[in-house]
C-alpha cells in the first residue's frame, strides 16, 4: 500500500533495540530487551532462558513483598498501654470465667512478638482459689482440638492447656522464638487477643485479675 507509513505501527517490525515509549507500547520489543527502567524503579519480571523473555512474577510473589513493606511501616507502638484485665470478684463460684480482649480494629493490621500473660496469686493462706490462664486468637478460626469440638467465637486457644498455680504467675510468650510461632504474628482488623481466666480449686475469697499485655506494633495495611 503506497501510503502505508513505515513508522514501526504499520509497517515492518524493528529488528533492534529502539527505546520503548509510550508510543510504542502496542509493539512487541525483540527478545530479551528490556525497556529503560530509570533509577526509580525496578525490574517486575524474571528472565526465562527457555523462551528468551521477560516474564512478569506470579502475583503471589507481589504480596509476600507487600506483607514485608507493611511490616516496616510502624504507625503506633503496642505496649504496657494496651494491658486487658480479667477479673474474677470476691464470692465468684468455681467454674466462673471472665474474659478481656485487646483489639485490632477494621482496617488496621498489628505485628506482636511478645505477649505477656499474669495469673493472680490466691487470696489468702491454705483458700486455693486458683485462677487459670489462656488466650485465643480470632483469626484462628479452628477448635481447640484437632477433632470432635466446635470453634470457639474468640478463637482458639494458644496453649493446648490453661496455666496457673497458687502463686502469682508470670508467663512470657516470645512469638518469633523457636518452639512458639517462629514469627511475628500478623493480626488483620477485625481481630482480637482474647485473655481467658477461669477459677479452679475453691470459692474466691478476694478480686483476682488476671492480666494480658501485647507488645509489638501497629503497622500501614497494604494487603488482605
Amino acid at each position: 500500500m503506497k501510503n502505508q507509513k513505515n513508522d514501526g505501527l504499520h509497517g515492518p517490525r524493528p529488528t533492534g533495540p529502539r527505546p520503548y515509549g509510550p508510543q510504542q507500547v502496542i509493539i512487541q520489543p525483540p527478545k530479551g530487551y528490556v525497556p529503560p527502567l530509570r533509577n526509580e524503579l525496578q525490574p517486575i519480571g524474571v528472565y526465562s532462558i527457555d523462551t528468551g523473555f521477560w516474564v512478569g512474577l506470579p502475583i503471589e510473589a507481589f504480596t509476600e513483598a507487600l506483607v514485608v513493606a507493611e511490616s516496616k511501616h510502624a504507625v503506633d507502638r503496642i505496649d504496657e498501654r494496651d494491658k486487658v484485665e480479667a477479673k474474677i470478684t470476691t464470692a465468684s463460684e468455681v467454674g466462673t470465667r471472665r474474659t478481656a480482649s485487646f483489639e485490632v480494629r477494621d482496617g488496621e493490621v498489628a505485628f506482636l512478638n511478645r505477649i505477656v500473660v499474669t495469673s493472680p496469686a490466691e487470696s489468702g493462706p491454705a483458700v486455693g482459689d486458683i485462677v487459670r490462664v489462656n488466650f485465643r486468637i480470632s483469626r484462628w478460626e479452628h477448635p481447640d482440638a484437632r477433632i470432635g469440638e466446635t470453634v470457639n467465637e474468640d478463637g482458639r486457644s494458644y496453649w493446648s492447656e490453661s496455666k496457673g498455680t497458687l502463686a502469682a504467675d508470670t508467663y512470657t510468650v516470645d512469638l518469633p522464638a523457636q518452639g512458639e510461632l517462629g514469627e511475628e504474628l500478623r493480626l488483620v482488623g477485625p481481630a482480637r487477643v482474647t485473655l481467658v481466666a477461669e477459677l479452679v480449686g475453691a470459692v474466691a475469697g478476694a478480686d483476682l485479675t488476671a492480666t494480658l499485655t501485647p507488645y509489638g506494633r501497629k503497622a500501614r495495611r497494604l494487603v488482605e
